[in-house]
């Protein structure tokens, strides 16, 4: 589904590759092997650049980038997350696992839904 979904993207969009794919949400009916398969078939073809993921908890990332490495899928480049000056739970697992993996942060409503 993953593959369909991004080929039909790349055709509405009228380009051969996307730069950064975000995977919104952490899908727990899919095995995150499939899901990291599919997302390396997509990098190795060229159709896609860079992986990161959007609302995953601190274990959902840590579980991928493990896996990513153990079958030498590509990493999550980018973690998308709520962070705000009243918004700041970011700090305390995510941003710390993101500056020793690598793995940069996209700040979605920093101003906190102002």
């Amino acid at each position: 589904r993953l593959i369909r979904s991004v080929d039909a993207a790349l055709k509405r969009l009228g380009t051969d590759y996307i730069d950064l794919l975000q995977l919104h949400a952490f899908d727990a009916s899919t095995p995150i092997e499939e899901v990291l398969s599919a997302l390396d078939d997509l990098v190795r073809s060229g159709r896609l650049r860079y992986v990161g993921v959007s609302n995953f908890s601190g274990w959902q990332v840590m579980k991928s980038l493990g896996l990513a490495d153990k079958h030498g899928y590509p990493r999550y480049v980018a973690h998308q997350v709520y962070y705000s000056l009243v918004g700041r739970d970011y700090e305390w697992e995510l941003m710390p696992l993101g500056l020793d993996q690598g793995v940069g942060a996209l700040v979605w409503s920093p101003l906190g839904w102002g």
